[in-house]
């Protein structure tokens, strides 16, 4: 009998463990996960709430209405086509075919599943039918406009962001879609690289170019300061492993300082200053910058850039000027930006400035939170300087602001060994200005030169986001 006892006791304490590691993991997934789940079109609940509520409204940061339902219920949207489109993968559409957008995402809100039991009786007494929540978003409509009309038709996507605080103030993909005509997208996925469906800004995992020369010279302040008092000399090309590190054009740099080799985008210095790094430190700086990475953050989903070094050398040193296997998103290389500025703190990007019921209450007000800090302040101070001297006397001119101090790099990130196939063309950067806190990406889709196409595309949004106050 005592043995018996002594079994039955084990089954307990095993089924008692058991209990609390799945109750563990139920918590943590339905945590990480939560969200994901609730925007998933095999969501019911969602479905069943549609018909019982109508859905808030969508506002930009100037209560300017996105969308919004009318008597019937069905939504209406933005009255411009242009606003409507550039716009359209941040709001979303009525039928969850984007699914990332605030229709989806913050479905819990316009459709009221966040209200409380007073808000709820409240409503049920004086409303024939309940309201949603509304949703006020940290975009101004007016500058994703102007930012949608810059690209000219061209793919890609243009991001603008306040990075004392992280609220996004322009979140552009092109081509957009609109969602007043969804049928025209029904049969498109935004699982296709190539869909209007796709968020770029967030979704969009891009060959970075030599944009990500940000992160390796990052990595040099951090890790490896001594190395700012070596010089590098190029010669247009350095022979390694039966093939070549080649810089743009074949130009010969000759002997540079690291500034003057960021200046100048030389591939051939920061492949011989990758292996001084050496590989772990280049991916331990990258992934501190958030490589590697997929974000769940509360107010979007961004997909996950990658960084993957390699045991050959060439393969490396092309890892730490932006190819090899290397992928970005705009808002991952606008957040590297954005921390370099911001003195080495990171931000987490905010997409929802307020939540106002029925009654006009507004709640759930935006608060800044920190994400990360990546680099000291002296660090970033120093690598704030390499960026604005890009800006001021390198390949980035042509996002400079007058008046303004502005810092930036451009990148043309080769997509295909065929030669006539066009680069991605890269721009990163930041104004510094604590009254006008700004950071932005902007990468067109084999737009060629990152100088000459993607910086004027930032200059003149930065521009427009300064004439509008921000």
């Amino acid at each position: 009998m005592k043995g018996i006892r002594k079994s039955i006791k084990a089954l307990l304490w095993t089924f008692i463990i058991l209990f609390v590691v799945l109750a563990g993991y139920t918590a943590y997934t339905v945590t990480v996960n939560g969200s994901t789940w609730f925007i998933s079109s095999y969501n019911p609940r969602l479905a069943n709430q549609k018909q019982n509520v109508v859905a808030g409204s969508i506002l930009d940061r100037n209560y300017i209405v996105l969308a919004k339902s009318d008597e019937p219920g069905e939504r209406d949207y933005h009255p411009n086509s242009t606003t409507r489109k550039a716009v359209s993968h941040v709001v979303g559409d009525p039928y969850g075919l984007a699914a990332t957008g605030v229709e989806s995402f913050h479905a819990k809100y316009l459709l009221g599943f966040e209200g409380n039991v007073f808000e709820r009786l409240y409503q049920s007494i004086v409303m024939e039918k309940r309201v949603g929540e509304n949703v006020t978003t940290t975009l101004d409509s007016a500058l994703c406009k102007y930012a949608y009309e810059q690209l000219k038709g061209k793919n890609g996507a243009v991001v603008v962001m306040n990075y004392h605080t992280g609220e996004i103030l322009c979140s552009v993909s092109s081509p957009g879609y609109d969602p007043t005509n969804m049928d025209a997208y029904r049969n498109l996925s935004d699982d296709d690289a190539g869909s209007p469906l796709v968020n770029r800004v967030t979704m969009g995992r891009y060959t970075p170019g030599s944009v990500f020369k940000t992160v390796t010279l990052a990595a040099v302040l951090k890790y490896k300061p001594e190395l700012l008092n070596k010089t590098y000399s190029c010669s247009g090309s350095m022979d390694m492993d039966d093939s070549a590190i080649t810089c743009a054009g074949k130009s010969k740099h000759g002997e540079q300082t690291i500034e003057e080799a960021y200046c100048n985008s030389c591939n051939v210095a920061f492949a011989k200053i990758a292996l001084d790094l050496g590989r772990d430190t280049v991916k331990r700086m990258a992934e501190e910058f958030g490589f590697n990475e997929e974000y769940l953050f509360s107010d979007l989903i961004a997909y996950r850039s990658g960084y993957e070094s390699s045991g050959k050398d060439l393969d490396f040193c092309w890892s730490a000027i932006g190819q090899y296997k290397d992928t970005a998103t705009p808002l991952q290389m606008c957040m590297v930006a954005a921390a370099i500025a911001n003195d080495g703190v990171m931000m987490e990007p905010k997409l929802v400035k307020s939540i106002v019921n029925a009654r006009g209450y507004e709640y759930n007000k935006l608060s800044p939170k920190q994400l990360k800090n990546v680099l000291s302040a002296e660090s970033a101070a120093a690598l704030r300087e390499y960026m604005i001297s890009a800006v001021e006397d390198g390949l980035g001119g042509r996002a400079a602001v007058k008046g303004y101090t502005v810092g930036g790099k451009t990148g043309s990130a080769e997509v295909a060994d065929d030669k006539s196939i066009e680069t991605h063309a890269w721009y990163h950067g930041f104004v510094y200005d604590d009254k006008s806190p700004l950071a932005v990406a902007v990468v067109v889709e084999h737009g060629g030169s990152g100088g000459r196409v993607a910086a004027p595309i930032a200059g003149s949004v930065i521009k427009k986001a300064l004439e509008l106050g921000y």
